[in-house]
């Protein structure tokens, strides 16, 4: 100890160096990564003594039981859509797998009615509904499997995203071979195009 109240840590050569600060939270070497958790909120810090917390969308959104927040339905409704779409990748039997994908199906009318969270919600939840439509009954293919269980995914983890975020996620559905338009609107717009 000096002769101000401070201590002064010795340093030994090729030792790691712990030192404290004022705080005393212990410093982190830049190759070390530490992890801890309370209530429910994990922490993550590598490279710092900042604590960044990693919290659960569920702990997030948390509401009263009982409460109508269009957000929390979303999340539950997300929730037993991402479920059913699991269930139907693990699936060996098609039949199995088609059933759970219905399933899942049934949750779309219910998320259109909460498409007033955000823009990107409405377009992704919009398209898929469509996709199923102009399906006709078909089952889904694996890799259309794989991408709408995908994005389901990541709109629950973002249920608020742009429009622009939307459309991306449209034009993914498009690009693994559903048609994501409304089948009146197509037939339109071949019309509107022909008659130019």
């Amino acid at each position: 100890m000096s002769d101000t109240g401070t201590n002064i840590t010795q340093i030994r050569v090729n030792e790691p160096v712990r030192q404290f600060e004022e705080t005393a939270t212990r410093t982190i070497n830049s190759d070390e990564s530490t992890f801890s958790s309370a209530s429910g909120i994990s922490f993550e810090t590598v490279g710092a003594t900042a604590l960044a917390p990693v919290i659960d969308i569920e702990r997030l959104y948390e509401t009263l039981p009982g409460s109508t927040s269009q957000i929390v339905r979303a999340l539950e409704l997300l929730k037993q859509a991402i479920d059913f779409l699991s269930e139907a990748r693990k699936s060996e039997n098609p039949m199995d797998s088609d059933r759970y994908v219905q399933r899942a199906q049934l949750a779309l009318p219910k998320l259109f009615a909460c498409r007033s969270i955000g823009d990107g919600f409405g377009v992704i939840i919009n398209s898929l509904y469509f996709a199923f439509t102009n399906l006709h009954g078909t089952p889904l293919t694996s890799d259309q499997l794989n991408v709408v269980w995908r994005i389901l995914r990541e709109l629950r983890t973002r249920p608020v995203m742009s429009l622009e975020q939307g459309i991306q996620h449209a034009e993914e559905l498009e690009n693994c071979g559903l048609e994501v338009n409304p089948p009146d609107l197509g037939d339109l717009l071949e019309g509107y195009e022909s008659a130019e």
